[in-house]
Parts: C-alpha cells; sequence; structure tokens
C-alpha cells in the first residue's frame, strides 16, 4: 500500500535505477502471520476462559468469574455527575485502555509534526549563528589583501568512547578579540558548541578526550564555556593555544573567516569553502527525502487514535446497552442519554490528550537521543509550540467525529431491548 512512499524516500535520497517489487517471505511471516497468530492465540484464550462459565451464567449474561465489587461511594455530586463517574469506574479498564492508546498514538504524532519545523528551526538557528558568510579552508597559508578576512586555523579530531562510536569534532584556533567568533576565549581549555554539549550531555567543567582523526595521539581539554553554534561538534580554542597542542608554528594558520568572498587567492590553494548551502545542506536533504515519510507517520497516528477511541466506545456502549434501554424506557431522551454516557468519555479523552501530550515529548526526547545518537554530527531536538495545540486540536476532532457515529448506535438502541433482559 505504501511501497511508492517508501521508494519514493530513496529516490528522493540516491540515484538509483527503476526498482522491481520483490516477494520477501521473512517480511510476510512478521508482518502478517505473526500477528494473526498472537490474535488467534489470545482469542482462544478468552474463549476458553469464558466457557468455563456455567450455562446459567450466559442466560443471566454475567459474565465474569469473581463477584461485583462494592460500588465506589460518591461525593455528593449532580445527578449526572455521579452517573458519569459511575460510568468510568465500571468501565475503568476500557478507559485505561483507551488512556494508553492515545498516548502511543500522540507520540507518534508529535514525531511526524515535529520534523519539519525541527529541520526549519536547524536552518534558521544555523543561519543566525553563523561564524561567517565564508569560511576558507587552505592546503598552505596564503596571503590576502582584503582587510575583512581573518585567519585560523581548523583541523579535525574524533571523540573517544569505549562504548560508543567516534564522531568527527572539528578544533579551531582562534585569533584573540576575533572579530567573527564572539566569546572570550581562555588560554588554557576550551569551548565546545552548544550542539557537542546538547548531544554528549556536556557541561562547563567536564574534560573531554579526543584524538587525531589519522592518527593515534590522544588530547584531553577542558571546558571551560557553551558557545552556540548548532552547525557542528566543534571546539573552539585561543589560536596560539591550538599552535602550542597540535605542535604549529608561531605564525601557522590554514584558513580564513571573511563576510566577502576572497578573490585574491589561488583557487588551487583552496581546499574548501564553507558557505551558507553547505551549513544547511543535511536539513535541506532530510526534509526532501523524509517528507513524505512524516506525513504518512502522520496520517498513521490519526487513523490509529480514530479507530482506537472508536472500538472502545462503541464496546462502552455495547456493555451498556440494558442501561441506556431502561434509561429510554425511564424517559431520557437520546440527547440527554448522550450526556451520560458519550459526556463520562469525552472527559476521559480530554484528560488523556491533555496528559499524553507532555508524556510524548518525554518519550520522544528519549527516543529521539537514541534514533540521531548513531549520526555524525546533531540535530538539537526541538518541538515548536504550535505542535502541541496542533495535536490536541486534532484529537479532540477526530474524536467528536467518532462521538457523532456512536451518537447513531445509541439512537438505535431500541426500548425493548431491556425487557429481554432474563434476571
Amino acid at each position: 500500500m505504501f511501497k511508492d512512499v517508501f521508494a519514493g524516500v530513496y529516490y528522493n535520497s540516491y540515484s538509483l535505477p527503476t526498482y522491481v517489487t520483490r516477494w520477501n517471505a521473512q517480511a510476510f511471516v512478521l508482518t502478517t502471520v505473526v500477528p494473526l497468530i498472537i490474535m488467534l492465540l489470545v482469542n482462544v484464550a478468552l474463549i476458553a476462559h469464558k466457557l468455563q462459565l456455567s450455562p446459567l451464567n450466559f442466560l443471566r449474561r454475567d459474565l465474569r468469574k469473581t463477584r461485583r465489587k462494592k460500588a465506589v461511594r460518591l461525593p455528593y455530586f449532580k445527578f449526572f455527575n455521579r452517573f458519569r463517574l459511575r460510568i468510568i469506574f465500571q468501565n475503568s479498564a476500557s478507559y485505561v485502555t483507551l488512556a494508553v492508546g492515545i498516548l502511543f498514538a500522540n507520540i507518534l504524532l508529535m514525531f511526524g509534526l515535529m520534523m519539519v519545523p525541527l529541520l526549519n528551526h536547524y536552518q534558521d538557528e544555523v543561519l543566525d549563528h553563523m561564524i561567517a558568510d565564508y569560511q576558507y579552508i587552505l592546503k598552505t597559508p596564503a596571503e590576502t589583501e582584503n582587510d575583512a578576512a581573518e585567519t585560523y586555523c581548523v583541523s579535525t579530531l574524533k571523540t573517544v568512547f569505549e562504548d560508543k562510536e567516534s564522531d568527527e569534532v572539528t578544533a579551531y584556533g582562534i585569533e584573540p578579540d576575533s572579530a567573527y567568533v564572539d566569546a572570550k576565549l581562555p588560554e588554557d581549555g576550551v569551548f565546545i558548541s552548544d550542539s557537542y554539549a546538547d548531544k554528549y550531555r556536556i557541561k562547563e567543567g567536564d574534560t573531554i578526550r579526543l584524538k587525531e582523526a589519522y592518527g593515534n595521539k590522544k588530547f584531553e581539554f577542558e571546558v571551560k564555556g557553551i558557545y552556540t553554534y548548532p552547525a557542528g561538534i566543534c571546539i573552539f580554542m585561543d589560536i596560539d593555544e591550538y599552535r602550542d597542542v597540535f605542535e604549529k608554528d608561531a605564525d601557522y594558520f590554514n584558513g580564513y573567516f571573511s563576510d566577502e568572498k576572497l578573490k585574491d587567492i589561488p583557487k588551487e590553494n583552496i581546499v574548501s569553502t564553507v558557505t551558507e548551502d553547505d551549513l544547511t545542506k543535511i536539513s535541506r536533504q532530510l526534509d526532501v527525502s523524509m517528507g513524505d515519510m512524516f506525513q504518512v507517520i502522520n496520517v498513521f497516528a490519526i487513523v490509529m487514535f480514530a479507530l482506537l477511541v472508536y472500538l472502545l466506545t462503541k464496546l462502552i456502549i455495547e456493555k451498556n446497552t440494558i442501561s441506556i434501554s431502561m434509561v429510554k424506557i425511564l424517559g431520557y431522551d437520546n440527547r440527554e442519554i448522550g450526556k451520560l454516557y458519550l459526556t463520562a468519555t469525552t472527559w476521559v479523552v480530554v484528560c488523556s490528550i491533555a496528559v499524553s501530550i507532555p508524556l510524548s515529548y518525554l518519550l520522544i526526547e528519549l527516543i529521539y537521543r537514541s534514533m540521531m545518537a548513531d549520526f555524525h554530527g546533531w540535530l538539537m531536538m526541538y518541538v515548536a509550540p504550535k505542535v502541541y495545540g496542533e495535536m490536541f486540536v486534532l484529537g479532540l476532532i477526530v474524536y467528536f467525529v467518532v462521538a457523532f457515529f456512536q451518537m447513531a448506535r445509541i439512537r438505535k438502541i431500541p426500548m425493548d431491548e431491556a425487557l429481554k433482559n432474563v434476571e
């Protein structure tokens, strides 16, 4: 059903030839056969359990093996509110299942809704905190006549962890009183980028361990501060300390920061030029390649939410069919009965949505960190404020659509249903 969507994800990311869909027995077993077997086993177990009851219990529609618990004493609320609370207590298992299902659906929905704003926010943050419009990396030191240019040193290191894959770290040596890096760098120690601090949960005063990218020499640096630079995993140190640590000449440099394009440096002497386009390339690629996937997740979450609410509210109404029929005999109309039964469910749904949104954020934060742990670089988690409102409104819209259909079910329950009760 979704093969074209997932194929599009790959085609947006890679240059691939025309593909042919092939049958995969393992996928069929895991996604179709195993769930069917689980469903059959659960149904067999439940039916076997119920068949232990006597025929008299079935005639009385008493399908419980345990005695009914004594009713919970309720405060002296208005009749309708007491009745609704009684409905909630009588169907507590169904409502707990509903709340857990809403939480799971909202986790998926939050993930789908947050990703595009996250990528847009990342792009904005990168552009707002660019060091310079142009970052030139040179093969060998070269002079320029442009007064806007500022020399710096740069090299690539790698993180050192016993239980994690190493990550590339860009080490910058910055001139004192730099016009481009707004930080008072210490003579001993380093500043790290906020993305570095966030990914590895490093704070000021910690010691970080790095090694050469293509060698075995290791380094230890004390973190003296956090510098806002979301574009990469970086450390910043005074240029003189850089030269001392990496054993460079006193006048060594291999790059320029500049807000203007440098035209007097030979192209053959430039290794690379980092611009706005390079810094936002990752987020743009993810948006193009995964944008459709996020929409699929949103649709799946909403459909799952609707099905869950529909099935559980249907179950609650069916369990209370005789009670609803009796209330009709007592003279209550369909609108009043809907207020009794559907309002109780509305309370649970609204509370579940409200509680599940902050819980979804906490769980998504754990999932996001685990998912991005092996990602080279880092995109700090960000949930746009509008996402919370969208989740709440979408949940209510879906619920009220379901409630409309359940109201139709209540109207169809006849008054003579209560007279069929053999008790």
